[in-house]
Parts: structure tokens; C-alpha cells; sequence
């Protein structure tokens, strides 16, 4: 028995070694330290050339696949809304973002931040061409969300402007923000396979928040979340708490692009907390059952 366990044990040993040895000789590695460093200086036209080197190496790391789509993603958030591209256009490129994501997911299925990937291209695609246009997707994308988080990714930028974990929280808070509850009545929450659902956008922001209580992004969505829910609700309190992360939002640094604009949109809701539910930021969403013409 005593052998069993001692033999058990050199072989995990080994198995770890082999992992490491093998990350230790991975050829694409320098390349991928360098597409993060350009990266984290915003510059994602720089990050995409070291990827795309890398891929004529290492063609088989998912790695590479997933990073080139956050540098599309990126590119295209930090276009203001009255900037954007053509909505044609912007779905060609999201479509993009997501066969980057089905590439990552093939050579890895078991990473999270592949499936994050997926979800947020997705996701985008999805509010570009309206959530109401997009229900029949809603399941599809909640489960790209939640399998990202089943998986527990662990990357974390130096500078905290990419935490994978928190971003797949912010990302379903949002989701279940913007996609109307009124969808979970029976029929219609079994014929979309989901539903709007507040108290989960706001565990869930909660959750994204505590993760780096510096992101502009994370707590602007959580105020959002709150003044949403607050006002369904008829919860004053919670209107009042997100109102005041909102304000106090606008002392924090800025260390990304879109920090800006975050910002700005805080302004925007806190002046207006009628756009709280509907709010996207590439464009604001049209959430009423009136306008719901059926899958």
C-alpha cells in the first residue's frame, strides 16, 4: 500500500514537472509577455503584430487567440457611441471577436477566458443589434458567462486593468441587468431559456468589485445595477447607494482608455437614472414588452 501511495505521489510530481518544463519551453513565450506589455500601453494594433508572430510558432496556443480577441474588443470600446462604426460593421467585427474565441475554445476547452471571450463577443454583437432582437442567443451567452466562471480563470493584469474572474462577474451582471425580467413569466422563460434577473446583476457586480475595487468599469455597473433595481423595486436605499458610487467613481484614477468614458456615463445616469436598466455602453437598450415583436 505504502508503495502504491509513494509511486501515486512521483507521478503527480512528475505530471507537475512536465507542466512546467513545458510552459518553461514554450517557444511563444517571450512574444506573449511582450503582446501583454504593448497591451497594457493601449496599444493594440502593436499587440496584435507580436500575435500574429507568435501564431506563425504557435499556432496550437490558445493563449494567442483569446488575447487578439481583447485587442479587437478594446479597439472598438474605446470608440465613443456617436463614433461608432456602421452596425453592419461592428457586427462583422464582433463575429470576428467570437471566431477567435470558438478557435481558443477548440485548442483549450477547459479555459475560462476562452469562454469569457466567447460571451463577450457575443454579448456585444448581441446589444449592437438590440437585446430584444437578440433573446434567442440569451441562453447561449448566459452559459459562455457561467462556464467562464465554473472554470475560475486566474489571469490578472499587472495593473489590474483585466482580472478574468471579475471580468466574467461584471459581464453577467450586466447580462442580467440588460435582459428584461419580465421575460421570466412562464412560456416565455422557457421559450428563451432565461431571463432578466436584478438581484443576481447586483451579486454579481458585488462580487466584480471586490476583485479590484479600483476598476471604474466595475463600480460604474455596480451603481448602475443598483439604481435599476432600486427603482423596480421601489428600494430608495439601494437608488441612494448607487447613486453614491456613481459620484465617488469620478475621483478614482484612470489607467484605462475607457475609464473616460465610464466616467462620463456615470454622469449621464446620475443625471438622468431613468437609462439606469437599459444601459449598455456602446448603446442604450430598448427593454420594454411592447417593442417585443416574438422570437
Amino acid at each position: 500500500m505504502k508503495k502504491l501511495v509513494l509511486v501515486t505521489g512521483l507521478l503527480a510530481v512528475a505530471a507537475i514537472a512536465g507542466w512546467r518544463l513545458s510552459a518553461a519551453d514554450n517557444p511563444c513565450a517571450e512574444q506573449v509577455k511582450q503582446a501583454e506589455q504593448v497591451w497594457q500601453a493601449n496599444d493594440y494594433d502593436g499587440s496584435d503584430k507580436v500575435l500574429d508572430e507568435a501564431m506563425k510558432t504557435c499556432p496550437n496556443l490558445a493563449e494567442l487567440y483569446w488575447r487578439k480577441a481583447r485587442n479587437e474588443y478594446d479597439r472598438i470600446e474605446d470608440i465613443p457611441r456617436d463614433k461608432k462604426p456602421s452596425k453592419d460593421e461592428l457586427i462583422k467585427r464582433y463575429r470576428g471577436i467570437e471566431a477567435l474565441a470558438a478557435k481558443c475554445t477548440e485548442l483549450e476547452p477547459n479555459n475560462g477566458d476562452c469562454f469569457l471571450w466567447k460571451g463577450i463577443g457575443m454579448g456585444r454583437r448581441g446589444t449592437t443589434q438590440g437585446i430584444l432582437n437578440s433573446l434567442t442567443e440569451a441562453a447561449d451567452l448566459e452559459k459562455a458567462f457561467l462556464k467562464a466562471i465554473e472554470l475560475k480563470p486566474q489571469y490578472r493584469s499587472q495593473n489590474g486593468a483585466a482580472n478574468s474572474l471579475g471580468d466574467a462577474y461584471n459581464a453577467l451582471g450586466q447580462f442580467y441587468r440588460v435582459v428584461p425580467e419580465w421575460l421570466c413569466v412562464f412560456g416565455l422563460r422557457q421559450l428563451i431559456g432565461t431571463c432578466g434577473d436584478l438581484d443576481k446583476s447586483v451579486e454579481y457586480q458585488r462580487k466584480a468589485v471586490a476583485r479590484e475595487p479600483k476598476r471604474i468599469e466595475y463600480q460604474k455597473e455596480l451603481g448602475i445595477s443598483l439604481i435599476c433595481e432600486g427603482q423596480k423595486r421601489d428600494q430608495p436605499q439601494d437608488v441612494e447607494e448607487g447613486k453614491k458610487i456613481l459620484n465617488d467613481l469620478q475621483s478614482l484614477p484612470e489607467f484605462k482608455k475607457t475609464d473616460k468614458i465610464d466616467k462620463q456615463h456615470a454622469k449621464d445616469i446620475l443625471a438622468n437614472p431613468s437609462l439606469a436598466c437599459g444601459y449598455s455602453r456602446d448603446a442604450q437598450q430598448e427593454q420594454s414588452k411592447d417593442a417585443y415583436k416574438g422570437p
